[in-house]
């Protein structure tokens, strides 16, 4: 049998070498495939400008907004693209690095902004523009001077802001009034950050590792508009990548509160961080992502944009000497999420600017300056990076030989043959082998519960977060079989699913008793083996996080003194 398993795992690796050596054309080089493309030039913009806002309108307009202009100048005006000409319309108020949020109406919040040319101070004004008549109408002030600040639209309704630059920080909210309502504190003020919602009316506040002075701060640090904030360790290690730009929660949403956003660790290497509600890991991917090409280093300064209905995910970069424009395409629906990195050679102006989505998948980048140039010079340039329904192309694939093909062909028979032969022995070696131990009966298998129950009431093993269901089998002097068995045929779950009910529920008993205690003291006095499978699981069991469990049921007992 051991030989069968080994041959079995041999013809695995072979049969993955095989199918990697083909996807990866032959090279077998794990690296990620860098595809050359032309980007197409569209109509310049009216008056150059960065640090504006861009975005399609419900009408299918290209629009931007607001930025400033040649010398450092902050424009009160937009213009929208239409019959491949741009149209220049006024606004009420500048809003140079303030923020755009597009709303479910179809109308456009914008706010903020610096004050001055040079990009000095920061305002209050807050005006809404109406795509479908082109009108800006100013309307209300904000709760506080704000520039680089960021904002996202809640399923309830109610607009939320955070961060700013040389200036405080809070988290304020709108309602469809004229003024915004600061409505929390941060605990790390924080510079154009990521608001992430996670229900209908609460977000977390995510950020790389500069404050909104541009001083070093704790990146792994996420703040909360209701509940405690909380560390991630995994942000500990890597860090979200610096944005020079506000940053816009729904475009690099893959669903219901699931986002994807790039970080980088100390030795250079950059990664996407996949977000599920509180919980983040790191996505899983077939290659490396390139920063260290033949093309020289790549800088990537986007956050990531998500075409959700071609489920793939594009970020930006370009190489030191400004030569090439990278868009690194992620298949984030794979697992390991597949990539290409496209590269354009073509020399342009636009950099440091966010991108958009084009309705049919494509990118547009507009304005911005590159790094020969500054913010007293910006350009006009408009760019659209065809990506839309990209494949392989046709030469990566031809390079895939014939020897390639007869060794994946050949891999997959051995594969078929040894599994075949190993089903068979193993047939035979049940026929010879009489059944040692038969399933207890429903009266035994309910007695060998209660005294499970018992040993999880009296001597609370899943406090232990490397318990084992032979732990259990062991102490009552049974076999794991058994346990399982059991647990399964009562309780109608797995052992694992068991154990973390008890844990949750022990977790909860915590959080009642001691409500300031910290949630990283409650999973590890809860037998959990981290904070991810903590928060996974207190939702999955509860369909709530810790903190909004907690927050409740706090709630709960003010109500009931009263």
């Amino acid at each position: 049998m051991r030989v069968a398993q080994k041959l079995g795992v041999t013809v695995m690796m072979l049969l993955s070498a095989s199918l990697q050596a083909w996807a990866d054309g032959g090279s077998g080089s794990g690296e990620c495939k860098m595809v050359k493309i032309v980007a197409e030039r569209l109509p310049d913009l009216s008056i150059p400008r960065h640090s504006h806002c861009a975005f399609f309108s419900p009408q299918g307009e290209l629009t931007v907004v607001g930025g400033h202009t040649k010398g450092f100048v902050p424009t009160p005006t937009a213009e929208y693209l239409k019959d491949g000409k741009w149209q220049v319309v006024p606004m009420v108020y500048c809003h140079d690095d303030g923020v755009c949020v597009p709303l479910h109406t179809g109308k456009v919040l914008l706010a903020g902004g610096y004050e001055r040319n040079l990009g000095i101070g920061q305002t209050f004004e807050v005006e809404m523009y109406d795509p479908a008549t082109h009108n800006f109408n100013g309307f209300g002030c904000l709760d506080k001077r704000r520039t680089h600040v960021s904002g996202v639209e809640l399923a309830n309704g109610q607009v939320v802001i955070s961060g700013n630059w040389y200036n405080e920080d809070a988290i304020a909210t709108w309602n469809g009034g004229i003024y915004f309502e600061s409505v929390s504190k941060v605990s790390v003020p924080r510079s154009s950050p990521y608001l992430f919602p996670i229900s209908d009316d609460n977000i977390m506040v995510v950020a790389d590792e500069q404050d909104n002075y541009g001083k070093p701060v704790d990146a792994s640090i996420v703040d909360r508009m209701k509940g405690e904030s909380f560390r991630v360790p995994l942000l500990e290690e890597w860090t979200p990548i610096l944005l020079h730009h506000q940053t816009h929660a729904n475009a690099c949403t893959i669903g219901d509160h699931q986002y994807l956003f790039p970080v980088h660790n100390k030795s250079g290497q950059v990664a996407i961080i996949e977000v599920r509600d509180t919980v983040f890991s790191l996505l899983p991917t077939a290659c490396p992502i390139p920063v260290h090409t033949k093309f020289g280093e790549i800088v990537w300064f986007t956050q990531i944009m998500v075409d959700r209905e071609h489920q793939r995910a594009y970020m930006m970069g370009f190489n030191v000497e400004e030569t090439k424009k990278f868009v690194l395409a992620i298949n984030y629906a794979e697992r390991p999420a597949t990539m290409k990195c496209y590269y354009t050679g073509q020399r342009m102006a636009s950099s440091v600017t966010l991108p958009v989505l084009t309705p049919d998948g494509n990118l547009v980048i507009t304005g911005g300056f590159d790094s020969n140039t500054t913010n007293f010079d910006p350009t006009a340039e408009v760019w659209l990076f065809p990506l839309a329904n990209k494949e392989l192309p046709q030469a990566a694939i031809n390079t895939t030989s014939s020897k390639d093909y007869y060794l994946l062909i050949g891999a997959v028979v051995l594969l078929i043959l040894v599994a075949g032969g190993w089903i068979y022995w193993k047939r035979r070696h049940r026929k010879a082998t009489p059944e040692v131990e038969e399933s207890p009966s429903e009266e035994a298998a309910y007695q060998l519960l209660l005294r499970i129950r018992q040993h999880m009431d009296e001597q609370r093993p899943y406090l232990n977060s490397e318990l084992k269901v032979r732990d259990i089998a062991n102490y009552l002097g049974t076999n794991s079989r058994y346990i399982s068995y059991c647990i399964k045929r009562v309780e109608q779950c797995t052992f694992s699913a068991y154990i973390n009910k008890h844990r949750v529920a022990y977790a909860q008993q915590l959080m009642r008793r001691h409500p300031d205690i910290k949630l990283t003291e409650v999973y590890l006095k809860s037998g959990f083996a981290n904070e991810i499978s903590f928060f996974r699981t207190f939702k999955g069991i509860t369909g709530m996080t810790p903190s909004e469990w907690k927050a409740k049921e706090l709630a709960n007992e003010k109500g009931d003194a009263i």
